[in-house]
């Protein structure tokens, strides 16, 4: 079962920055996952929210503002325990950090509504522009027309189909969607995350990866019941690592 660092080690590090990627790399973490957005002037950038008010106390949305005035920003004012600067950073930045021990990478593209035209076209050329990153890499987004395009785009690139407000009931109809985009991977909550969906989405042919889980008992639960792969804020959550300092 992949140990997969949600938004690098948030759990100690404010989440997406680089400090969060360098100290995932530092526990040991081979799996990443993070969220992509795009820059008015076209620069893919790495954060969750589409705006800055929960990270930065910021009403400003990444759409509006250009690379120069965005890393103005101080993305770790939230983070209680460390609020030192970090600035949103590119996505170059955190491959620079990741890539060289990575083994697989969910790039989580925010795209509802498709806020960002053109992102899919710029970050399958960023994925085809270093050695070996296209090959271990798996794009999401809980937008569906966004799966869509990549597919379009892409009939090799490697999909996660992430289901949204889901239930058992409505589990299947999402199959079929993830089905429908050729996605390889299926991601959902772990509050639905029981035996028999689990059954049910790898009988359907997807490998299940479930967000986000940040409790030892429930990580032992995913791996019992054959999840493939868990994202959490606490990658040391199946090992022995000690947080210095």
């Amino acid at each position: 079962m992949k140990i997969i660092s949600h938004r690098g080690a948030s759990a100690y590090a404010p989440e997406n920055t680089l400090k969060a990627f360098a100290l995932a790399v530092e526990m040991g973490s081979h799996e990443f996952e993070f969220d992509v957005h795009q820059t008015r002037d076209g620069i893919l950038v790495v954060h969750h929210d589409f705006d800055l008010k929960r990270t930065a106390g910021k009403d400003v949305r990444i759409a509006d503002l250009t690379w120069a005035e965005l890393k103005k920003y101080n993305v770790a004012a939230h983070f209680k325990r460390d609020r030192a600067f970090q600035h949103v950073p590119r996505l170059e930045e955190v491959i620079d950090v990741i890539g060289p021990v990575s083994r697989w990478l969910n790039f989580e593209v925010k795209n509802d509504g498709n806020v960002y035209p053109g992102i899919e076209e710029k970050l399958l050329a960023f994925l085809r522009s270093q050695p070996g990153l296209f090959e271990k890499t798996i794009v999401s987004s809980f937008d569906h027309g966004t799966l869509r395009r990549f597919r379009e785009l892409s009939p090799e690139l490697k999909l996660a189909y992430l289901g949204h407000n889901l239930s058992t009931v409505l589990l299947l109809p999402a199959l079929k969607k993830a089905r429908a985009v050729g996605a390889v991977n299926f991601h959902l909550a772990l509050r639905i995350a029981f035996k028999f969906n689990i059954s049910k989405i790898k009988k359907a042919g997807f490998r299940a990866c479930v967000y986000t889980v940040n409790e030892k008992k429930d990580a032992l639960r995913m791996k019992e019941i054959g999840v493939d792969g868990i994202f959490t804020n606490h990658p040391d959550i199946l090992g022995k690592w000690t947080l210095k300092g």
